[in-house]
């Protein structure tokens, strides 16, 4: 195997000649990037690498001056230089100096860059007799990378189950004098459609330039695009801060790869026991990025989710108990207490499932209350399933307003009418609750707290209708069922929902469903021949 190190003093363009070549199933391993010749000597000088790709415009120290500097030390691999289309005459001192070749870097591609690769290890091949280190590891760890993978994957998808059986597996893939560092990556948008491998792969290429320098690394899938990012450098490397490798991953995932990616980090783990605590943490604390106020950097070890939590288990007391005795505007009123059962949920770190469970049952216990369940236009298994497919907390307040539009139209199924606003969905539920009485303009104004010019504006705007003629198609539909169960007189109809003048009422119910009351038949039912 033949090390490859890049040298350029853009990061992007470091970045973009390591995607270029295709590493995986070839002759070539990553030794690591620099940003300047004085870099690259000294990381020469740590790993020894056989091909050096560099730039050859670069403060500090130059292209030329470190090939220069190279071949002074014995150096016995090859030097590929990249170069812009007005750099010619240093492309030419640049071969002088014992360069192998020249690539421009606006019109490289992986083809012609892998075919200069390969022409380039038949040189060191056929030069230095030394064909059978093709088929070496380039490092003692590289040897083992599947082992990695495993354990890592192991102690993700096991949690707390792992237990002493994750303690032990973190033993056998630990290295002495070394620290490993954990990142739980959520990806949330990405310009393209793209599958867990081609995200994971990106996560995999953007770390080396992230933190090079790392004696392994690794990277694991989880579920919905999230993964587990896992790298160990040595104790004396003085890598940075996780928060700042974290700030760092996300700011390069968006420039590099147009993710958006919402990041846990923990403290570096400096012993096996560490390492599966870390990972562990990482998983518990990943999944409150369902809650999107938590931001996109999150420490694991101030964040991990909790399944009880009595204050809250006391809200959703209150709030059932609310529902169970049905005082008015409890409809209304559940719409913001789901809410805010979603909001607690945030703040105390609840499990989502925990947060879904009390919504699925806050819907339970109101469409029972209001006899929903036996309603043939209501079907709960629908929102139970929009509640538990929901993915971020913004997401189920959605559905919770759509359940509530839903529920109110239902509740009112005479008029049959969805509302946006509050207020109008406020004095919808005081019509329904009251129908049977005589109601006015005026008394629904006060009920919601507007005037009765602003009220009327915003309701005709928001359902269609005038509060009246709502009112009145709200009084006839009530009417049809009861004549239509064929145990009411008309008479008896008309007063039931609060017209107690019998012209009037024909003349509305004729007008309404275009025959007059007395000729609507009863309902057949499973008794009736």
């Amino acid at each position: 195997m033949y090390k490859v190190l890049i040298v350029d003093d853009e990061m992007i363009v470091r970045h973009a000649v390591k995607t270029l070549i295709r590493w995986e199933g070839s002759q070539f391993v990553y030794a690591g990037s620099a940003a300047s010749g004085t870099s690259a000597l000294k990381l020469m000088q740590e790993t020894p690498a056989d091909i050096v790709i560099t730039d050859i415009k670069m403060p500090d120290m130059d292209g030329i001056e470190l090939i220069k500097q190279l071949m002074s030390t014995g150096f016995d691999g090859e030097i590929l230089v990249l170069s812009n289309f007005n750099d010619f005459e240093l492309v030419r001192e640049a071969l002088k100096c014992g360069a192998h070749d020249y690539m421009l870097k606006l019109t490289l591609k992986s083809d012609s860059f892998m075919q200069t690769l390969g022409e380039i290890a038949l040189k060191l091949n056929a030069r230095k007799g030394r064909a059978e280190r093709a088929t070496e590891p380039a490092l003692p760890v590289k040897r083992q990378p599947d082992r990695i993978h495993e354990t890592l994957a192991f102690l993700y998808r096991s949690g707390e189950e792992a237990g002493r059986s994750g303690i032990e597996a973190a033993e056998n893939i630990w290295l002495q004098e070394h620290a490993v560092y954990t990142f739980g990556i959520q990806v949330t948008a990405v310009s393209e459609l793209r599958d867990e491998g081609s995200l994971k792969h990106s996560l995999s290429q953007l770390w080396s330039d992230v933190y090079p320098g790392s004696t392994w690394q690794c990277a694991v899938a989880g579920e919905d695009h999230s993964f587990l990012i896992a790298a160990a450098y040595p104790s004396a490397s003085g890598a940075p801060e996780p928060a700042e490798m974290a700030e760092r991953i996300a700011s390069l995932s968006a420039m590099y790869y147009s993710m958006k990616v919402d990041i846990i980090y923990g403290n570096k783990a400096v012993h096996p026991m560490g390492l599966a605590e870390e990972i562990r943490l990482c998983r518990e604390a990943q999944v409150l990025f369902f809650y999107k106020t938590s931001g996109p950097l999150c420490q694991s070890n101030r964040s991990a989710a909790v399944d009880e939590d009595s204050g809250y288990s006391r809200l959703e007391a209150e709030w059932l108990e609310e529902i169970g005795k049905g005082h008015p505007e409890f409809i209304v009123n559940w719409e913001a207490r789901a809410r805010q059962m979603i909001q607690e949920g945030g703040e105390r770190r609840m499990y989502p499932r925990v947060v879904k469970r009390v919504i699925c049952e806050g819907m339970w216990t109101v469409s029972r209350k209001l006899g929903l369940d036996q309603h043939r236009g209501f079907d709960p298994s629908l929102w139970l399933e929009k509640m538990t497919k929901a993915g971020t907390d913004t997401e189920l307040s959605s559905v919770v307003g759509e359940l509530a539009q839903e529920v109110l139209t239902h509740a009112g199924n005479g008029a049959g009418v969805r509302a946006n606003r509050a207020e109008v969905r406020k004095a919808l539920v005081f019509l329904e609750e009251n129908y049977r009485r005589s109601v006015s303009i005026h008394d629904v104004s006060v009920h919601v707290n507007l005037s009765e010019t602003y009220l009327c504006q915003i309701f005709k705007t928001d359902t269609g209708k005038s509060i009246m003629t709502y009112l009145n198609e709200l009084r006839m539909a009530k009417a049809h069922e009861l004549l239509s169960s064929g145990q009411w007189l008309v008479k008896e109809a008309a007063a039931e929902v609060g017209i107690h003048d019998p012209f009037y009422f024909n003349r509305l119910f004729k007008k309404h469903f275009g025959v007059p009351p007395k000729q609507v038949k009863p309902k057949e039912t499973p008794d009736m021949k």
